[in-house]
């Protein structure tokens, strides 16, 4: 985090004469600021739209915009609305004039001739409060970034503690073969692994701070990827179907661990929010990869759909959760440089997309993994099946 005397500033003096701005320019030179001059009243409103200021410093008497015409139209600028005024005048202003520019928030008036020493202990005064306020809106951003991490991993440990406690059970109940008993305690295995890398990853991007995703890539297989958390989830939610289809290369340069974060997200949600069967395909798309999800059941609100991906937003009210998952998975996506894109209807479901830009595959074809260029294949030859049919090749 910056120090605070090293919080840029800039002041922004208004005033038509060239001699008067070159003579203020000399007076802040002393001052850890930039000024940025302007000689008319719309030139500072341009200015100031596009910039943001410690302080204005305008003249009053000015040709087409005066100092209050001009101090007027500065606070209808979102950027400007706050910013203190100190106007610069050679005449005395009377009552009226006092009290209609203290209705337009102006923090002072000086006269000329300006005194050197007065003219830059006021703007040292308001650039310091303007430097304060940053250092403390950076210090809430902060603490919002840190809870925001706790968020996550909350919302994120609920998937693989579901896994590990429906897996327990079932070896509990003593309902379940050898094979159903040790695909139960790899189950188990993977949700602990997968809780101990979140802490992990999310205790690492804390130490980076407020910012992207960290993305460490590596050569991924999507469709064994897919597979997996089909076959975790099949277990927990026994009563859902789950299709499950791939097609074409799936393997690319990706973060596993954060691909297995966002997909799971969108077939918790799937089974979570919709009815009847879940759907999950994973193909190739060129130079991309993409997974889709499809759930059928009631639609999302068309007035909630552009908020769904923003933090603490839910797709309907009455849901239960922090409305962070789909927030986690659009962050995850933007850190692989693609794309997730939403499709909600009555009577045909929701659908969600991830493109995901594959970039080069470093695995050599004597290398490559016996599943072959067209990811893992059911049992049964064919590129699609039911997680019902697929069920006991999934969990060998």
């Amino acid at each position: 985090m910056e120090q605070l005397g090293r919080v840029s500033a800039k002041v922004l003096a208004v005033d038509d004469k060239p001699g008067n701005l070159l003579a203020l320019s000399a007076v802040l030179e002393s001052l850890d600021v930039e000024m940025i001059a302007a000689s008319t009243g719309a030139d500072a409103l341009k200015l100031a739209a596009h910039d943001e200021f410690a302080t204005i410093l305008l003249d009053v008497v000015m040709p087409d915009l005066d100092g209050f015409e001009t101090l007027a139209r500065l606070r209808t600028i979102p950027s400007a609305v706050a910013t203190p005024v100190v106007l610069v005048t050679a005449h005395e202003l009377d009552g009226q004039a006092i009290e209609r520019v203290q209705g337009m928030g102006t923090v002072d008036y000086l006269l000329k001739p300006i005194e050197p020493v007065l003219l830059r202990s006021k703007v040292a005064a308001l650039v310091s409060l303007f430097r304060r306020g940053k250092e403390i809106h950076r210090r809430d951003a902060a603490l919002a970034s840190k809870d925001r991490d706790i968020a996550m991993l909350a919302h994120d440990l609920q998937s693989p503690l579901t896994a590990i406690e429906m897996s327990a059970q079932l070896r509990l109940s003593g309902d379940c073969d050898a094979s159903q008993s040790r695909g139960a305690s790899d189950r188990i295995v993977r949700a602990a692994r997968r809780m101990s890398e979140m802490v992990r990853s999310l205790t690492d991007y804390a130490r980076v701070g407020h910012g992207a995703f960290p993305i460490e890539r590596s050569l991924v297989d999507l469709g064994e990827m897919c597979r997996e958390l089909v076959s975790d989830f099949s277990s927990s939610n026994p009563e859902r179907a789950i299709d499950l289809s791939f097609s074409g290369e799936l393997r690319g340069e990706w973060d596993r661990e954060r691909l297995h974060q966002a997909v799971s997200n969108l077939i918790s949600n799937a089974i979570k929010y919709g009815l009847g069967a879940v759907s999950v395909r994973a193909e190739d798309d060129g130079e991309d990869a993409r997974v889709v999800v499809h759930n059928d059941g009631p639609p999302i609100a068309a007035e909630l759909l552009p908020l769904i991906f923003k933090p603490f937003e839910r797709g309907t009210q009455d849901r239960q959760g922090l409305g962070l998952g789909l927030y986690i998975v659009d962050e995850i996506v933007r850190g692989h440089e693609g794309e997730i894109s939403v499709t909600s209807s009555t009577g045909v479901g929701t659908t969600f997309s991830v493109r995901l830009p594959r970039r080069a595959i470093t695995m050599s074809s004597s290398t490559a993994s016996p599943l072959g260029r067209r990811g893992p294949q059911p049992a049964n030859g064919d590129s699609r099946a039911s997680t019902g049919s697929a069920r006991s090749s999934l969990e060998r």
